[in-house]
């Protein structure tokens, strides 16, 4: 066992064997959970469904973000994960705290593939907490 800041940390997978755990399962379900190694890690995306997305970082023109804020409240299909450290917490809760939360790779419907924090994907837009975005600023 080790120790990230005030965390003890009882595993290390891999997001390989995350997403091929994820993608054999057999349900519809957009919030799952699998076991890798005797370990269950929770609260993970279903790679391959549909979600909603809500950006939840800097909301500006001028943020290197801004191409995936001006798509916040709409639907994306999670892809994979995104290039990022293993798996170290069994829950989002935890991962958050821990600020070690999962990057997911996704696709819009109109093509933009971008890299996105877990606590940004939602199964519903009933859990929606900002406002809309603008209209793309044109420049």
């Amino acid at each position: 066992m080790s120790e990230i800041g005030t965390m003890d940390v009882d595993m290390n997978i891999a997001l390989d064997d995350l997403e091929a755990a994820i993608k054999a399962l057999d349900t519809e379900d957009l919030w799952v959970s699998v076991e890798v190694d005797g370990i269950v890690v929770k609260d993970l995306a279903h790679i391959g469904k549909r979600m909603w997305f809500e950006y939840h970082c800097w909301e500006s023109h001028d943020s290197g973000d801004a191409e995936v804020w001006y798509r916040s409240h709409q639907q994306c299909t999670v892809l994979s994960f995104a290039d990022c450290d293993p798996c170290l917490f069994a829950t989002c809760e935890e991962r958050g705290e821990a600020g070690h939360c999962l990057v997911y790779r996704v696709r819009f419907d109109d093509g933009l593939e971008w890299d996105v924090f877990e606590d940004e994907l939602m199964t519903t837009p009933d859990n929606f907490c900002r406002p809309d975005p603008p209209a793309k600023q044109i420049r």
